[in-house]
């Protein structure tokens, strides 16, 4: 990989465009249930960097024509963990995680206007959550983009919010709160760190702290528990991928360094049992899984946000969602805090936020090079891209 220096936010405006050759970006598959197009040409690329020891914080914005990145603005946000879009990609969200707000113990959440001639930003609305709804970690639009939900690690709880016609935020007319514990020194508590929707429009939700996977339903911007299923005790589960088919869901597990498969049925919207399991790490350091499905559902992407170990490749095999572990890619170098998939299959994107860089690598045949650093800025932690 090529090294290069940190960009304060000053600083950005002087950088040059890095070539990304035959690379295309598009939505991540993470924030979306449904399939999605995989002839689609990114144009966009958001970046949320900053959070906890940052000296600079924000969101940049990184304009993809040409085939080169180059940094089309950046707007200030506080600590953006985590940017999701709607379906028509006209506007984006980010989840502030942040433990206090007007001197009230409260995550925010911040609505922006995209542009869909230059890829800029403008902010329509913040939105505090609701009391003790600290350090929230994610969110995801519903499929008709009437609500966003909102996963909150610190205070043990989900929030639902209305969106408007301009996409602006309303305030929260939901809240679930969420009981329990697990048997890791990290589980004292219920802690909720990702949703997604599946292609009915319920929500299912990764709860860390309480071993548990929940499918939720989204009504006249309510939330109410429709299912759990209980994770093995310490996993910690926190990160969800669907497969294509809708009826495999993979999940990244926290404190075992491991990732599991089950059997969803979409139909009545039920986690039906776990098909798989593997550990990720191939030595006892790593940890913090973090992972990519490809958009065809033939192969998983793995990584840690802890310790080392590179890139692992597996195959699904099939229906089952079994995993069988290709190839281990290790560079020795940037531990990744997120991965995500090209639509079109070709391209690994991947973010650093100790090493501070987006990464790249060409994807053949399932199979990935050794990568490259697309862009360099200090703690990077989410990303959407947009392509419509």
């Amino acid at each position: 990989m090529k090294d290069r220096s940190r960009w304060s936010r000053r600083e950005f405006v002087q950088m040059a465009g890095a070539t990304v050759g035959a690379m295309t970006f598009g939505p991540p598959l993470l924030t979306r249930a449904n399939p999605t197009n995989r002839s689609a040409t990114t144009r966009f690329v958001y970046v949320g960097f900053g959070g906890e020891g940052a000296k600079d914080e924000g969101i940049a914005v990184f304009d993809l024509s040409g085939g080169r990145w180059r940094l089309a603005g950046v707007v200030e946000s506080a600590s953006p963990s985590s940017l999701a879009m709607d379906a028509g990609e006209r506007f984006l969200y980010a989840v502030n995680e942040v433990n206090e707000y007007e001197g009230l113990p409260s995550g925010t959440v911040e609505a922006y206007a995209i542009d869909a001639t230059d890829g800029s930003l403008k902010l329509v609305n913040k939105q505090k959550l609701s009391l003790s709804a600290t350090s929230p970690r994610h969110a995801a639009v519903s499929p008709d983009g009437r609500a966003l939900v909102v996963a909150i690690h610190g205070g043990g709880a989900y929030n639902v919010l209305p969106l408007g016609e301009d996409g602006g935020l309303g305030r929260v007319s939901g809240i679930l709160k969420e009981t329990g514990a697990g048997p890791h020194d990290e589980q004292r508590s219920a802690h909720p760190q990702m949703v997604v929707f599946d292609r009915s429009g319920r929500v299912v939700s990764a709860d860390l702290g309480t071993d548990r996977l929940n499918v939720l339903k989204l009504k006249t911007a309510q939330l109410a528990i429709a299912g759990r299923y209980a994770a093995r005790a310490g996993d910690g589960p926190r990160q969800l991928a669907f497969h294509p088919n809708g009826r495999q869901l993979f999940v990244a597990n926290e404190l075992d360094a491991s990732v599991a498969c089950y059997e969803y049925d979409e139909d009545k919207g039920q986690i039906v049992g776990r098909r798989a399991h593997v550990t990720t790490a191939c030595d006892g350091s790593a940890g913090g899984v973090v992972m990519a499905v490809d958009p065809a559902g033939e192969f998983l992407y793995t990584s840690h946000r802890r310790g080392s170990g590179g890139v692992s490749i597996w195959k699904i095999e099939g229906n089952t969602g079994c995993l069988q572990r290709l190839q281990i890619v290790d560079e020795g170098r940037a531990r990744l805090h997120e991965l995500a998939m090209t639509p079109d299959g070709k391209s690994l994107l991947g973010l650093s936020r100790e090493d501070g860089g987006v990464f790249g690598w060409d994807v053949r045949n399932g199979q990935i090079d050794l990568g490259v650093q697309l862009a360099s800025l200090e703690a990077p932690v989410s990303m959407a891209l947009k392509s419509l």
